[in-house]
């Protein structure tokens, strides 16, 4: 396939090494971002590829796939994915390599275990509304809006749903309501 009449877009690429590189890839017509890095292999093909710490334009460079932390289409001119039926959005938390902590929502069916779509997600999980947090505990900060994006499943170390989080920590402990604490001062009463 002549990959030189298919369309360019322009792709902001974050890599495990966190360098930032900014190039053009060709999609097919209609091609969502999740389906473009599904169908790599081992290598992308860039054209003006310039990593952010330099300059210098490169005309042509190929980068090894699995070097890819995530991706964004930062023009917003490429789907995200082409999704069938009506997914709905869950909000997770990813713990990644090197402490990286993110929150997105994944799209994927309402009764839909986590494990069960990160297994057939394949190498790249699209996600939207992604967020960098700043790692550590308590508070979780916004740090860097991402946006859309799909990310590497290989840097993934753990994965959690927010919501379930959030509604465990609302259920009454059982063994507080059968064993309540004594105030440690009047003010408690």
């Amino acid at each position: 396939m002549d990959t030189s009449r298919l369309p360019t877009r322009r792709l902001r690429i974050f890599l495990r090494d966190f360098r930032m590189i900014e190039a053009q890839a060709s999609f097919a017509e209609g091609q969502s971002l999740a389906t473009y890095f599904a169908n790599r292999k081992s290598y992308l093909n860039l054209r003006g590829a310039q990593w952010a710490s330099t300059s210098v334009d490169i005309k042509h460079a190929v980068l090894r796939l699995d070097q890819v932390l995530w991706v964004a289409a930062p023009d917003a001119d490429v789907d995200l994915t082409i999704a069938s039926g009506h997914p709905s959005e869950r909000l997770v938390e990813l713990q990644l390599d090197g402490g990286l902590l993110i929150r997105a929502s994944l799209l994927m069916g309402e009764r839909q275990r986590l494990s069960d779509f990160l297994e057939s997600a394949g190498e790249f999980i699209p996600m939207t509304g992604a967020q960098l947090l700043r790692s550590g505990r308590p508070p979780k900060q916004v740090n860097v809006t991402l946006g859309d994006i799909v990310l590497n499943q290989q840097a993934v170390q753990a994965v959690w749903e927010v919501g379930i989080q959030a509604d465990a920590k609302q259920q009454p402990d059982p063994e507080q309501a059968l064993f309540p604490q004594e105030p440690d001062d009047l003010d408690e009463l």
